[in-house]
């Protein structure tokens, strides 16, 4: 039986010689492969597990391959580990692990429910969503290592979905809109990290979460949904103070789960009802849609990998 290492590793050196390698100039293509890598979780297992692929390439790899339930992954910004949710010890906690699938560490280990982690810029932090101290789940931040936790927001609203800004001085996340306001639905919000405020950036009929930042900092992308329900939501991108907002899917099908190209340029999201739920690609603009990843069952929360030197 062939290791998830031995694995990964046929699995890129296919890729290489499919593309055309032997040479000195293969070397770019092989940089190429590894930044157009993507992690996404999937229930094609009969349970959610931590999968890969490439952009271009039909073949996945199971990375974690275990009968608990795995969810909400994110890349180190090296893009060699991967953080992920589970609750393979009973409860739900955030692991950490190589980008072959070994070298798992439980990060948190703690009987609250612990998910959505996000790891900074910089690699030094993980932001994460927790019910620890609270009856919601709110903001925390911890080291790379799993110490030093630290509560970020008190508002005692449902909170998800953490994602840190290039710079790293702001996190922003789906949370509940205080009640009273005209729109008690998940909304996107932003913290600031330096001051501590919170900022409501979206004010949509039915429930927004998922938002991601462009690489530059200059847009934010996110599921909305413009009515009421979970029948359908669609990807939209907008300036990181809630303006110039544009819907990029904005047709039956409901679209999911954004995240951001390297350079910017595209957009992996999960498209479908819910079951079957696949993987695309578009451009920012919304143009050149296409599969990535058609298979039965849900396979969902796509995270590009980070550029390496």
């Amino acid at each position: 039986i062939m290791t998830a290492f031995t694995k990964l590793t046929s699995f890129a050196i296919s890729i290489l010689f499919a593309i055309g390698c032997g040479s000195p100039e293969s070397a770019s293509p092989d940089n190429e492969m590894q930044q157009d890598m993507i992690a996404f979780t999937s229930s094609r297992t009969g349970n959610y597990d931590v999968f890969i692929t490439s952009v271009d390439s039909d073949s996945v790899i199971n990375l974690t391959d275990h009968p608990a339930t795995d969810f909400g992954v994110s890349w180190s910004p090296a893009g060699d580990q991967l953080l992920f949710g589970t609750d393979r010890d009973g409860n739900r906690e955030i692991y950490a692990m190589n980008d072959n699938g070994s070298d798992l560490r439980n990060l948190t280990n703690h009987p609250g429910v612990d998910t959505s982690p996000a790891w900074s810029p910089d690699g030094s932090r993980i932001a994460f969503v927790s019910d620890r101290d609270s009856n919601s789940r709110e903001i925390y931040v911890m080291n790379s290592d799993g110490t030093n936790i630290e509560r970020l927001t008190t508002n005692e609203r449902y909170d998800e979905s953490p994602s840190w800004s290039p710079d790293g001085n702001q996190l922003a996340f789906g949370a509940v809109a205080p009640s009273g306001s005209d729109e008690e639905t998940l909304q996107i919000f932003v913290l600031d990290l330096t001051t501590g405020e919170e900022t409501q950036l979206t004010q949509l009929a039915g429930h927004n979460s998922a938002p991601r930042w462009s690489p530059d900092g200059s847009r934010i992308a996110f599921y909305g949904q413009v009515g009421e329900g979970f029948s359908g939501a669609d990807i939209f991108t907008m300036n990181p103070d809630g303006t110039g907002m544009i819907n990029l899917t904005n047709d039956a099908e409901p679209d999911w789960q954004p995240d951001w190209s390297n350079d910017g340029e595209w957009i992996v999201f999960s498209r479908g009802p819910g079951d079957p739920l696949d993987i695309w690609i578009m451009r920012n603009d919304g143009t050149e849609r296409r599969t990535v990843v058609l298979a039965e069952g849900r396979d969902e929360q796509p995270a590009w990998r980070p550029a390496s030197d």
